[in-house]
């Protein structure tokens, strides 16, 4: 089996005046911009130190910050990290959580603030408070220097007024806005991230703005470029003023060696983690650091992830020696202190900094393929093993042929991004009616909660949507709309608050757009997890997409016996994930009805059938209204995983932000 390796990236060190360690150039110029310029977009590769370059400056300006990162997984991550560059410059650091004690807060130079979902859940249950905008209220206070850790959809639900307008108010108190990986947003989620950065600056928060990004598809930076207004670019080849005073190895180096993946990429894995277990084992027991794992195993499917899980488990690991970083598993199961093994699926690759010895992954497109190398070699040389088609495998062969048995990590990129292919960003629905129709019902929902649950008087009400109206214009007028677009917009958004029946649609939308919008999900107890993890009720229960349910689940139901985290009715119950299942939705419509937004709640005998069975999907999809488009088959072509459908008849249905995407295509 042919292999090549890919040489280390060293980087020059210079030593800043105001900093005790050493920095790269990069994170050099970023400190010394700092106070003349306002926007900043930050590109460099995996394990180049992103995080310091976005963080010292923050840090040594005593300044309070907003970091937004794409999963929970990559926050507590960060967390660490950034408690570490702090301790490193001396500051004395507090970790905000619930049974912090008032003197330590008191007398900490930063506080680090970790803002989630379940976080706002655990303030809640220790100060005996019913709604989670008081412990928001409490985690955004701007009393001292602080750093908030959050995900977007924390930010997107702050900036709607869905939790309280008190979070709202706390943001003009942030000096920066630091968004990490921003290329993994695309469509929907893309444009609802462009119009929140453009919301927060034009509500007076952020007087900074800090995108960080490995690889940002050049269609995603022209909208950078126009809704920032030119940032500072800076990136790892930048030539600092400060003299070099060493070298540091960036990235060290790695071991490619391809495997065919196959039928089975499972059992390949398998069979590798087994040949690999003695030195797993050994590297365990000679390093036994929390952050440490000494193999990551990463797939293309979630049910290729749970089959692995079991697969192992068969051949000797044990569950508790394998953190579980997957859909489909409670957020119980993913801690990896201690673990022998981290298996996952896209989930693991997003910049979680692992320091592992071994890498065994599959990838199904080119920057899949680079997030998920870039796992091994942060900390040390390694190995990984590539599960690939016939053409990649004949690739790195050549490519080994030709350069030698070493390359730089450039020109293994390039080849990639040759053999696999490379997803659509869609940045082009970022200016496309049903593009900013979404972005925009975040200041439509911030509108319907000044006037519903603020009780504010017309003229409050009809000053709140001139003020919105102005963002818009300004936010079109950033991406160069035309001036027709903007209007037909404003009009569609005007007779909507009016009420008007055949714009109903939208305020449903409005009221269940969250920042990742564009699949319907639902709470599910699994009971095979409930097996896996020695009948733990809490590792059993997680949300997943009605996408996922329909296709792979296996004994579907409803069972309204089991409590809903929030005390509703009960929820959907999996026996476990399978096979792939047809799935098709009833009734069949017309081709008149194609490319028109309807709500589910007007079609109750809206049926999901998986196998010719009716499913509960059905009912649950009732107890809270939804949109949908159907759109003629012969739009398929330009459709891929991200955008799942069903079959409708001689027609496709997608649901929420699936539904605004396919109008798009429709009309296009």
């Amino acid at each position: 089996m042919s292999s090549i390796t890919t040489c280390p990236l060293v980087l020059p060190l210079v030593q800043h005046p105001v900093i005790h360690q050493t920095l790269y150039p990069h994170q050099a110029l970023m400190l010394d911009a700092w106070e003349n310029y306002k926007k900043f977009l930050l590109v460099a590769k995996t394990g180049t130190g992103k995080t310091i370059a976005a963080i010292l400056p923050v840090l040594k300006n005593r300044q309070r910050a907003i970091c937004v990162y794409p999963t929970n997984e990559l926050i507590r991550d960060q967390i660490r990290s950034v408690a570490r560059i702090a301790e490193r410059e001396g500051l004395k650091v507090s970790i905000q959580a619930p049974d912090t004690l008032p003197e330590e807060y008191a007398s900490a130079d930063v506080i680090l603030v970790h803002i989630d979902a379940h976080a706002l859940e655990a303030w809640c249950k220790k100060r005996k408070w019913r709604e989670k905008w008081r412990a928001l209220r409490e985690l955004l206070e701007t009393d001292k220097p602080k750093i908030v850790m959050t995900n977007p959809d924390i930010l997107f639900l702050i900036f709607a007024l869905r939790y309280h307008a008190e979070p709202l108010a706390t943001l003009p108190g942030y000096h920066a806005l630091i968004v990490d990986e921003f290329h993994l947003y695309s469509g929907v989620e893309l444009a609802h991230a462009l119009f929140m950065l453009h919301l927060g600056r034009s509500l007076g928060a952020f007087d900074k703005i800090v995108l960080l990004s490995a690889t940002p598809a050049p269609e995603v930076g022209k909208y950078l470029e126009q809704v920032l207004d030119n940032p500072l670019r800076i990136d790892t080849s930048v030539i600092s003023t400060y003299p070099i005073v060493g070298e540091r190895q960036a990235v060290h180096r790695v071991k490619v060696t391809p495997y065919l993946a196959g039928q089975d990429a499972v059992e390949t894995a398998v069979t590798l983690a087994k040949n690999l277990q003695d030195q797993i084992r050994r590297r365990r027991q000679d390093n036994p650091a929390p952050d440490y794992v000494p193999a990551v195993i990463v797939v293309n499917s979630v049910v290729n992830a749970i089959r692995l899980e079991d697969r192992l488990f068969e051949e000797g690991f044990q569950r508790e020696e394998m953190a579980i970083i997957r859909g489909l598993s409670a957020r119980e199961v993913r801690n990896t202190s201690g673990k022998l093994l981290a298996i996952g699926t896209s989930a693991i690759e997003v910049g979680i900094d692992f320091q592992c010895d071994y890498l065994i992954f599959e990838a199904g497109e080119a920057s899949s393929f680079m997030q998920r190398f870039g796992r091994v070699g942060r900390h040390s040389p390694g190995m990984a093993y590539v599960l690939c088609p016939q053409n990649v495998l004949l690739g790195i062969r050549a490519l080994s042929q030709e350069k030698g048995p070493e390359v730089n990590r450039g020109d293994l990129e390039e080849r990639v991004y040759a053999w696999y292919p490379s997803l659509d960003t869609r940045a082009w629905f970022v200016t496309t009616f049903m593009g900013l129709i979404s972005a925009f019902t975040l200041g439509e929902n911030l509108i319907k909660r000044v006037r519903e649950d603020f009780k504010a008087s017309p003229e409050q009400v009809a000053n709140i949507e001139l003020q919105m109206e102005h963002f818009y214009a300004g936010y079109t007028e950033k991406l160069r709309c035309s001036e027709k677009l903007l209007q037909r917009v404003l009009r569609y958004l005007r007779k909507a608050r009016q009420g008007n029946f055949s714009y109903k649609w939208l305020a449903v939308y409005r009221d269940l757009n969250t920042f990742r919008t564009s699949l319907p999900s639902e709470w599910v107890v699994d009971f095979a997890e409930l097996e896996r993890r020695g009948g733990n009720w809490d590792k059993a229960k997680y949300t997943t997409d009605i996408t996922t349910l329909l296709r792979r689940a296996e004994g579907l139901r409803f069972n309204e016996k089991i409590p809903h985290p929030d005390g509703e009715i009960g929820m959907l119950t999996v026996k476990g994930y399978g096979r792939y299942k047809k799935v098709w939705v009833m009734p069949t419509f017309k081709d008149d009805n194609c490319g028109i937004p309807y709500c589910t709640k007007d079609f109750p005998d809206l049926l999901f059938i998986q196998e010719r069975h009716k499913t509960s999907v059905s009912h649950v999809m009732t107890l809270r209204d939804h949109i949908f488009v159907i759109v003629p088959k012969t739009i398929l072509p330009n459709l891929d995983w991200r955008l799942p459908v069903f079959e409708c008849g001689p027609h496709l249905i997608g649901f929420d932000g699936i539904a605004l995407m396919l109008y798009e295509l429709y009309n296009q």
